[in-house]
C-alpha cells in the first residue's frame, strides 16, 4: 500500500513538520511518502504530481490557507481514481465536524487533533481490507491530543544533511499553552506537554546540519518554563559562529530578570523573539481571556531592544471586543513607541475551535465566510474603519517594516508626536495617488515618503532629506544616490579616494573589517558622507559617516556606519 503525505506550505521558505512526524509515526505501514507543494503553485501541477505516483492513499494536511485548494484537489482525484482513499487531518478541519470538509463525500476520513496515533491505527485497518465502525469514525473525528511525547519517534534524523537550504527550519519543544487566548486554537488545550530537552538537543544538531538559516521553534509559549528556555538558550550559543537564526515565540511578559541577563548575553544576531501585546486594553484582554500583564510585558520588550543583539519583532491584533477604532489607535501608538524592529498589524480571525469563534454574535462580530476567516465589523468597530486600518497596516508594511527607514521613523516620531496620525494621513495620501493599488519599488519609496514630506512637513523637510539619505545607504548598500538625495559628488571615484586618502588612518581604526582585509581590498564597499542635522539629538549622525557595505548588521540587515567626526 502506498501512501502520500501531502503538505501544501504557504511559501516555498516553509517547510511542514506535521508531514514529518506522521511519516515517523507510519513507517513499516506499507510504503509512505511525503509530497511538498505551496498554494501559488497551479492545481493542475499538484494534482498531476499525486497522479503520477499512483497512491492508494491521500493524506492532505489542512491549514486556513490550503484548505480550499484541498477540497478541490479530493474532488479531481475522486474522479481521476475512483477507488483512492482520501484522508484530511490538521487545525483546519479538527473542529465542526471536519469544517469546510464536513460535507464534501470525496475525503474518505477526516482526523481531529495530533494524528501520530490515530493516523497509523487507520492506515493498518485500511492495509488490511478493514472500515472502521461508526464509535471508531467518531473517535477520529474528535479532537485529541498525544498525553505523553516522550513515546512520539521524533522525525528529524529523516532530514538530509543540506535539504533545508533556504528554508526555514521548524522545531517544537513542547506542545500546547498555558493560556487560553479566546480568539487561538489553544483555547482549547489543556496545559503544556514538553519534550524530553535531550531530544530537543538532539533535533537541533540536526537541524544545525539541514542548509536552513532559521530555525524556527513552534512553542506557542516558548518562555512559560523558565528552566527549559534558559537550558536551551544556552544550548545554542554552541552554534554561536554557524550563521544560523533561532527564532522564539514568547510572552514578554513573563521574562524574567535571569531569563533577560541571558538573552543579553547572545551573540548579535543569534536569536529572533516574536512577542505577541495584542491590545494594551485590560477590558478588551479580559475579554479574550487573555493575562493582563502589559506594564511587565513593556518594560521587558524596552530591555530586550535596548540590548541590541536580538531581533525583536511584536503584533497587535485589530478587531478584538471593546476596542474601539479611537482605542486601537492608543494601542498602536504605544506599541510603535518601543521601536520594534518589526511591528506587525494583524487583524482578527476567527479560526475554528477558537473560544472567540462560539462567542461571536455576543460581540457582534461579523466576519467571512471563508479562509482565513478575518472580521468585517464588530459592535466596536465598522467595515470602513477596518478598511482604513487595512490602508495603515500597508503603510506600516512598507515604511516600517521594511527595515529600510528606521533613522526617518525616529525623526518623524520625536517631531511630530503621534504615530498613529502620521500613518493615518500617509495611508489616506498614499490611497488618494494610487500608490496602494500597485507595488512600489524600495528606491521609489524615498522619493515618496521625500516628496510628502516636503509639502505636509516642510519644517523638517531638510532633516528628512539627511535621514532618508542615511537610510538609502545604510538599506540600499550601493553608493550611487537618487539625485534629490545628492549632497556632495562622493560617488565619483577620484573624490571617493581622496576622501578614504584623508581619512585612511581613522578608518583603520573604526571599521572592524580592517582588521582582517587590507583598505585597498574593501575600498569600493565604503562609503562617506556627511550629514548635518538642524535639530540636534543623541540619536542622530552628526557630521562625517562611513558606510562598510560588507559590514552588515546580522539584527537589521542594515549596513553598519561608523562616525569619523566632523569635516
Amino acid at each position: 500500500m502506498k501512501t502520500l503525505l501531502v503538505a501544501i506550505n504557504s511559501q516555498f521558505v516553509h517547510t511542514n513538520l506535521a508531514v514529518l512526524y506522521l511519516k515517523a509515526a507510519c513507517s513499516g505501514i506499507g510504503n509512505t511518502e511525503i509530497l511538498e507543494f505551496t498554494v501559488n503553485e497551479p492545481i493542475n501541477r499538484i494534482y498531476s504530481r499525486i497522479i503520477s505516483e499512483n497512491p492508494d492513499v491521500v493524506c492532505f494536511s489542512c491549514y486556513i490557507w490550503n484548505i480550499e485548494v484541498v477540497s478541490k484537489l479530493s474532488d479531481d482525484l475522486k474522479k481521476a481514481m475512483p477507488g483512492i482513499i482520501i484522508i484530511a487531518g490538521g487545525p483546519e478541519v479538527s473542529f465542526e465536524n471536519g469544517g469546510l470538509l464536513a460535507e464534501n463525500r470525496n475525503v474518505d476520513y477526516i482526523i481531529a487533533g495530533e494524528g501520530e496515533e490515530k493516523l497509523p491505527w487507520l492506515l493498518n485497518l485500511i492495509k488490511d481490507g478493514r472500515t472502521p465502525g461508526p464509535e471508531e469514525i467518531q473517535w477520529l473525528k474528535s479532537y485529541s491530543e498525544i498525553k505523553n511525547l516522550e513515546n512520539l519517534r521524533l522525525p528529524y534524523t529523516m532530514i538530509e544533511k543540506g535539504s533545508l537550504k533556504n528554508r526555514i527550519a521548524y522545531i517544537e519543544a513542547s506542545r500546547g499553552c498555558p493560556f487560553r487566548c479566546a480568539y487561538c486554537i489553544s483555547s482549547v488545550t489543556k496545559g503544556v506537554r514538553y519534550f524530553p530537552l535531550e531530544k530537543v538537543y538532539e533535533a537541533i544538531e540536526i537541524l544545525s546540519e539541514s542548509g536552513s538559516e532559521i530555525i524556527k521553534f513552534v512553542d506557542r509559549t516558548f518562555n512559560c518554563n523558565e528552566e527549559r528556555a534558559l537550558n536551551i538558550w544556552q544550548y545554542i550559543l554552541k552554534f554561536r559562529d554557524k550563521g544560523m537564526v533561532f527564532h522564539f515565540e514568547i510572552d514578554p511578559g513573563l521574562l524574567t530578570d535571569d531569563m533577560l541577563k541571558c538573552l543579553e548575553k547572545m551573540p548579535e544576531g543569534l536569536v529572533q523573539v516574536e512577542a505577541g501585546i495584542q491590545s494594551v486594553h485590560r477590558n478588551t484582554l479580559s475579554a479574550v481571556q487573555r493575562p493582563d500583564n502589559t506594564e511587565k510585558a513593556f518594560d521587558a520588550l524596552k530591555r530586550l531592544i535596548f540590548f541590541g543583539n536580538i531581533h525583536v519583532h511584536v503584533d497587535l491584533i485589530a478587531g478584538l471586543p471593546y476596542e474601539s477604532y479611537g482605542n486601537f489607535r492608543i494601542s498602536f501608538n504605544r506599541v510603535y513607541s518601543l521601536f520594534a524592529h518589526r511591528f506587525q498589524l494583524g487583524f482578527l480571525k476567527l479560526l475554528r475551535g477558537s473560544e472567540l469563534k462560539n462567542r461571536a454574535e455576543r460581540f457582534g462580530i461579523c466576519y467571512r465566510s471563508y479562509p482565513p476567516y478575518e472580521i468585517i465589523g464588530n459592535s466596536y468597530i465598522s467595515p470602513a474603519e477596518l478598511v482604513r486600518l487595512k490602508d495603515i497596516e500597508e503603510c506600516l508594511e512598507l515604511f516600517y517594516n521594511s527595515g529600510r527607514f528606521m533613522l526617518t521613523m525616529k525623526i518623524l516620531y520625536y517631531a511630530l508626536g503621534e504615530p498613529f496620525a502620521f500613518y493615518e494621513k500617509l495611508s489616506s495620501y498614499m490611497r488618494q495617488k494610487g500608490y496602494l493599488d500597485r507595488s512600489v519599488g524600495a528606491g521609489e519609496l524615498y522619493w515618496i515618503l521625500y516628496d510628502y514630506v516636503k509639502q505636509e512637513y516642510p519644517f523638517i523637510a531638510n532633516d528628512i532629506a539627511e535621514s532618508l539619505r542615511y537610510d538609502y545607504l545604510s538599506s540600499m548598500k550601493r553608493p550611487t544616490l537618487p539625485e534629490f538625495l545628492q549632497k556632495n559628488d562622493y560617488s565619483l571615484r577620484k573624490e571617493k579616494e581622496k576622501l578614504i586618502s584623508q581619512h585612511q588612518n581613522r578608518l583603520k581604526d573604526m571599521l572592524p573589517r580592517l582588521k582582517f582585509k587590507s583598505l585597498n581590498e574593501i575600498w569600493h564597499q565604503i562609503y562617506i558622507s556627511e550629514f548635518k542635522f538642524e535639530n540636534k539629538s543623541e540619536f542622530l549622525p552628526n557630521g562625517l559617516m562611513v558606510f562598510d557595505f560588507g559590514d552588515i548588521s546580522p539584527v537589521t540587515g542594515l549596513a553598519k556606519s561608523y562616525p569619523l567626526g566632523m569635516e
